[in-house]
């Protein structure tokens, strides 16, 4: 897997390419997935492609951008767990997770909404990652509670948080838009003593935090680091430190909520 410090990456997308490129001294490209950081698309049937990656003695997987599998695709096998798997996922990225939880010091959220719109085919990859966005500023797991449905939106209720702490509202609304543009646009509201808000604008390319205190307001500063370069130094992180990262549980969570949604 490594020379000294150098990591072998097995990639196919050029994204991939590029961040091992910009990783010259701890990253170099693989020709197979055997003892390497194995990256597996998001599209299709991605389980079977990390079960592939596995199989072919990948020492890590990267799991990039999932789509919304259907609950028979990943339920139907457990993962098995002896190899970390970090998931990129774009719209979510754990380094402005930290900063929007850091920078709320504590303060519990007292309602959280999110808010998403995309064309249809990438709508349950944007519900899925503003599921995540309320997991994670509730500190906690997320039920749904009911929903509504029209033709192009979905409405939903939910409690988030720690049960042994307390649970908060939150509301989850979705739709369907036309355009030609992949992705979408994703915002969140935490309202408390302390209020955070979340802007990601897929099309526009840029995502920001605010955090708004009695001192003013708090602008996470913007990441210059492209998701497929983050997600390798994680999967390296992981490797050296020999843990299994919690990205693909966290993953399945959310997914199990927007089939939910999205089927109801």
């Amino acid at each position: 897997m490594s020379q000294g410090r150098t990591f072998s990456v097995f990639t196919d997308l050029p994204a991939y390419s590029a961040a091992v490129a910009e990783l010259p001294v701890s990253t170099a490209l693989a020709e197979n997935a055997r003892g390497a950081v194995a990256v597996v698309p998001g599209t299709g049937d991605w389980w079977q492609g990390m079960l592939a990656a596995r199989a072919g003695g990948a020492a890590a997987v990267v799991l990039a951008d999932p789509a919304v599998l259907p609950r028979g695709a990943v339920e139907s096998e457990r993962w098995p767990g002896d190899i970390p798997v970090i998931v990129e996922r774009p719209r979510i990225r754990p380094d402005l997770v930290a900063a929007a939880v850091a920078a709320r010091r504590g303060s519990p959220a007292r309602i959280i909404s999110v808010e998403c719109a995309a064309p249809a085919a990438g709508l349950g990859a944007l519900i899925c990652d503003g599921f995540g966005w309320m997991r994670s500023l509730a500190g906690g797991a997320v039920a749904l509670q009911s929903s509504i449905a029209t033709v192009h939106s979905r409405i939903a209720l939910l409690d988030a948080g720690d049960s042994q702490c307390g649970t908060v509202p939150a509301t989850l609304s979705a739709t369907a838009i036309g355009g030609l543009h992949a992705g979408g646009l994703l915002q969140v509201l935490a309202l408390g003593e302390v209020r955070t808000e979340v802007t990601v604008d897929q099309p526009a390319g840029f995502a920001r935090v605010e955090t708004v205190t009695e001192e003013g307001t708090l602008r996470a500063p913007e990441r210059y680091e492209s998701p497929a370069r983050l997600a390798l130094r994680r999967a390296i992180d992981a490797c050296l430190a020999d843990e299994l990262a919690i990205d693909l549980a966290e993953l399945l969570q959310d997914m199990a909520l927007t089939r939910a949604l999205l089927n109801a």
